[in-house]
């Protein structure tokens, strides 16, 4: 091989890596900043294969083909109430998820903690 090809090969696969890593700004939207701050500090201690909790919303109730796309990503959905999902993900697979068409936002899921009844006999959220 001359140093030609072996100078565009080296090039071509730069690019290609280049691209492959670049975030997709409208998938970026659809992640909430907490999450994406999350992702960012898993990715700099190099935990991206921890599973998270996430709640997403999709534009359309899932079929078939889509929970099959989702587990092929690790994406396992937990419930659903309607179109509101909780999954749990390995974190590096976050903007997979996040640029999938069917899926309008992306959040992490927190842990709801209900306090007993008060005095007027209602439950109160912390």
């Amino acid at each position: 091989m001359n140093s030609n090809t072996h100078y565009f090969s080296a090039i071509f696969f730069v690019l290609v890596f280049a691209l492959l890593s670049c975030k997709d700004p409208e998938a970026e939207k659809k992640i909430d900043a907490n999450l994406r701050m999350k992702i960012k500090s898993l990715n700099e201690k190099s935990q991206l294969d921890q599973t998270i909790s996430i709640v997403f919303k999709s534009t359309e109730a899932l079929t078939d083909l889509h929970r099959e796309v989702l587990q092929k990503k690790g994406v396992q959905i937990v419930a659903n109430i309607g179109q509101i999902y909780t999954a749990k993900l390995p974190a590096r697979s976050l903007y997979d998820l996040a640029k999938m068409q069917f899926v309008e936002s992306i959040q992490g899921s927190r842990e709801l903690k209900i306090q007993p009844p008060d005095s007027t006999g209602e439950i109160q959220k912390l």
